[in-house]
């Protein structure tokens, strides 16, 4: 079993790490986070992963799954990666164009706005994707795994509720 931990853990790394690097290659100058304006939580988290910090498998842990129910998850996790990949080198494209676009000699805005429809359908499809990926590790859960589960996800108000606004959420920093 620790064999099996140590290459899940190796492989959710590297498929962390495959996702990761395309969007931070993307990023131009004064591109920021390379999403332009629109940095959204798809893109810091990735696939499965969801928003930042750990998303969907940072929920899974602590819910006792069975080495079965971790197969699984490793497969379906596996079989969705190539088509992130390929939606991935999608966004990166269109935002290439998009920047190219912005700097054109002659600017086309319906250029311009199709490129933009192109991204936004790329987008839905990717979140589509993570949903559907999302719901099938669910249905894997026993129902006691799944009330554990949604406890962690309570909304993020909730989980902050009593513990000041702190200087990365727009508030003075909590007293010391």
């Amino acid at each position: 079993m620790t064999k099996r931990k140590s290459i899940m853990g190796a492989f959710l790394l590297a498929s962390s790490i495959a996702l990761a690097v395309p969007l931070m290659a993307q990023a131009g100058p004064g591109m920021g986070d390379g999403m332009g304006s629109c940095g959204t939580s798809m893109h810091r988290g990735g696939g499965m992963d969801g928003p930042s910090r750990g998303g969907m498998m940072r929920m899974l842990k602590g819910l006792d799954l069975t080495d079965a129910q971790r197969d699984q998850i490793f497969e379906l996790k596996h079989a969705e990666m190539p088509k992130m990949r390929e939606q991935m080198k999608v966004m990166h494209d269109l935002r290439k164009q998009l920047r190219e676009a912005a700097t054109a000699e002659n600017y086309d805005a319906a250029r311009v706005k199709a490129l933009t429809e192109q991204q936004s359908a790329a987008m839905a499809t990717m979140m589509q994707s993570r949903i559907a990926g999302e719901r099938a590790v669910y249905e894997l859960l026993t129902p006691e795994q799944r009330e554990t589960l949604k406890d962690k996800r309570a909304s993020p108000a909730d989980r902050r509720e009593g513990m000041g606004r702190g200087m990365m959420r727009g508030g003075p920093a909590p007293d010391a």
